[in-house]
């Protein structure tokens, strides 16, 4: 068996004896929003681009792309970065 077929058969495993998702103990990128003023996206890698109407942010298989008006980021840190604003679209495009 392949390495990476093993290892994704062990995470499948682990996921199922704890009842949490494979991709959360994959690293995957979580984007909460709370209503249309605040954004939380966990598990990113990058910030891509930041202006006052945009926020790319780089995670391990997608790209969190939030637009808006008055953006602004309120806090980051290695595993968790903060967007606070008028948000009108969240998007996420697959790599």
């Amino acid at each position: 068996m392949r390495d990476s077929a093993k290892a994704e058969k062990d995470v499948n495993s682990v996921s199922k004896k704890i009842g949490l998702q494979p991709d959360i103990l994959d690293g995957a990128t979580i984007v909460k929003a709370y209503g249309d003023e605040y954004a939380i996206i966990e598990n990113y890698k990058s910030i891509i681009e930041y202006t006052e109407c945009s926020v790319k942010l780089q995670g391990k298989h997608v790209k969190v792309m939030i637009c808006g008006d008055h953006l602004c980021i309120e806090s980051f840190e290695p595993d968790e970065c903060r967007v606070l604003g008028k948000i009108r679209e969240i998007s996420l495009v697959r790599l």
